[in-house]
């Protein structure tokens, strides 16, 4: 009689971080979901096997975590505030300033349209197929060059730095 062999094993998936990532999100769900219920109970186990955990597992964690920061966040609140009111007040007084507001309007109304325009052209570049690949190349190779002249030795790192402290004195 011939001899049976036994069938091979398929290879096990290795996981990779994002799928990971997935499954501790996934875990985190259920074990933040309430326990109160069947129902809920029920919603879990649906949490855990892909489908979403109910609503009350995904707000109960953040409000949680949200009570011990609310100190940093109101100052933080506060800074971007103060930032907020301080640009603000600059730009109407710089608006107060100009003396020809229609052609401040139409100029960035032509911004705004050349930048429609060019988010256009990228997006239909984007899709073409190898010039996407090629244009990072050339920019990487572009970032060489520039670091290689400008940022590598220290008296060209201090000739970039004077070159740049001479245009800001000229604009301002």
């Amino acid at each position: 009689p011939k001899a049976i062999t036994p069938p091979r094993a398929l290879p096990q998936p290795k996981l990779d971080t994002l799928t990971m990532a997935a499954i501790c999100n996934v875990a985190a769900r259920v074990t933040a979901a309430p326990k109160a219920s069947v129902r809920s109970t029920k919603a879990q186990s649906r949490a855990f096997l892909g489908r979403t955990a109910p609503l009350q597992a995904r707000v109960a964690a953040p409000r949680a975590a949200a009570r011990g920061v609310s100190v940093r966040a109101d100052a933080a609140t506060e800074d971007l505030n103060k930032k907020l009111k301080e640009v603000t007040s600059t730009v109407s007084e710089k608006w107060e300033e100009t003396d020809d507001k229609p052609a401040v309007i139409t100029l960035g109304i032509y911004g705004l349209v050349g930048l429609v325009a060019a988010n256009g052209v990228l997006k239909s570049i984007d899709g073409l197929p190898l010039i996407p690949d090629l244009l990072e190349l050339v920019g990487i190779g572009f970032s060489g060059v520039y670091v290689y002249q400008n940022l590598l030795f220290k008296p060209d790192r201090a000739a970039l730095k004077e070159s740049i402290s001479k245009s800001i004195d000229k604009i301002l």
